[in-house]
């Protein structure tokens, strides 16, 4: 069952990305930009890099899209639960969730070292 849904997830990934225009990288580019549009809501506990300031929360940046779109899937059906995250996932699109885990993806895990105000 979960290699049935991880697939999915994966083809949702494909379905979505198709959307936007451009050859694969602006897709890409299309797709991070949305993300930290849409990350905003997530800077209080993971922090504006994707690096949480607090050790209760994980951190964001320089992780697979595919286990980020997994876990906020996750959350958003009620697979996972946690009482902060669960309604933030459950108010995301698919398309949402694939933004936010592409530009996530995308930020190094040492973005709070050297961000200057600009991330990818």
């Amino acid at each position: 069952m979960k290699t049935a849904k991880t697939t999915m997830i994966g083809v949702g990934t494909l379905l979505v990305t198709a959307v936007y225009s451009g050859g694969p990288a602006a897709q890409v580019e299309d797709l991070a930009a949305d993300g930290r549009t849409k990350s905003l809501q997530c800077v209080a506990c993971h922090g504006p890099t994707g690096v949480s300031p607090n050790p209760m929360f994980p951190h964001l940046a320089g992780q697979n899209a595919s286990y980020l779109e997994i876990q906020l899937e996750r959350f958003k059906s009620g697979e996972r639960y946690h009482p902060l995250m669960t309604p933030v996932a459950q108010s995301l699109s698919r398309a949402d969730i694939i933004a936010l885990a592409t530009y996530y993806s995308r930020i190094g895990p040492l973005a709070a070292a050297t961000d200057t105000g600009t991330a990818p």
